[in-house]
């Protein structure tokens, strides 16, 4: 079978004995070695879960984005307030002949 280097080497029986005495001298080294373990997953963690609710977020503006493009081209409907088709009845030909009067008057 083909070894690995990144294999930890077996521990040798001197370095047991070596790290129970560490142990037994500062017992404060589990809980501080256990801390430094758990705060990067905890951050891990919480970067997860942000995530997860900014983008749900994000999907639900998107689609709200879509609605509001979708009813801006909708006939009758604009802000969600409806109108009527035409607000008023065009007169192309009037508007052009007074404008031209409203200049011809003015100079």
């Amino acid at each position: 079978m083909l070894k690995h280097k990144c294999l930890p080497a077996p521990l040798a029986q001197e370095d047991v004995y070596r790290f129970a005495d560490l142990i037994d001298e500062h017992p404060w080294l589990i809980p501080t070695t256990v801390m430094l373990e758990v705060i990067p997953i905890t951050v891990m963690a919480h970067g997860f879960w942000k995530n997860r609710q900014l983008k749900k977020r994000l999907q639900i503006e998107r689609e709200r984005t879509k609605q509001m493009q979708i009813n801006r081209f909708r006939p009758g409907q604009h802000d969600g307030k409806p109108h009527p088709l035409a607000d008023h009845h065009h007169r192309p030909f009037n508007h052009l002949s007074n404008n031209l009067t409203l200049n011809l008057f003015n100079k």
